[in-house]
């Protein structure tokens, strides 16, 4: 009986170890799948930054075509008002030449 309870607890002793070795295993395992998601995470990060600081920089640019349009849009305004009041100067003008041109016709 001394026997059995040795071989038994030979037996158990085996199996713990199987048991160590297959969670030792399993350990491994496990941490080399979380250093893969940890670096995958950390790429994750740094594109999401670069992202990030590409917004700012497209809003950044879209604010200053933005100012630079409304400026576009005040030149183009002004210079049709100075176009407007130049062909108004021509007509007065054209108009100044005709009376002159008949005056002196009949003068």
């Amino acid at each position: 009986t001394v026997r059995r309870s040795m071989d038994a607890l030979e037996d158990q002793l085996k199996e713990a170890r199987l048991m160590a070795e297959e969670a030792d295993r399993k350990y491994d395992e496990v941490a080399r799948k979380m250093a893969m998601v940890e670096a995958d995470l950390e790429r994750a990060e740094e594109r999401a930054e670069t992202g990030e600081n590409k917004i700012v920089e497209l809003e950044e640019e879209l604010r200053v075509v933005g100012n630079n349009l409304k400026s576009l849009e005040v030149s183009e305004e002004k210079a049709q008002q100075r176009e407007e009041a130049y062909e108004s100067q021509i007509r007065a003008m054209t108009s100044r030449l005709k009376e002159a041109e008949a005056r002196a016709e009949f003068a």
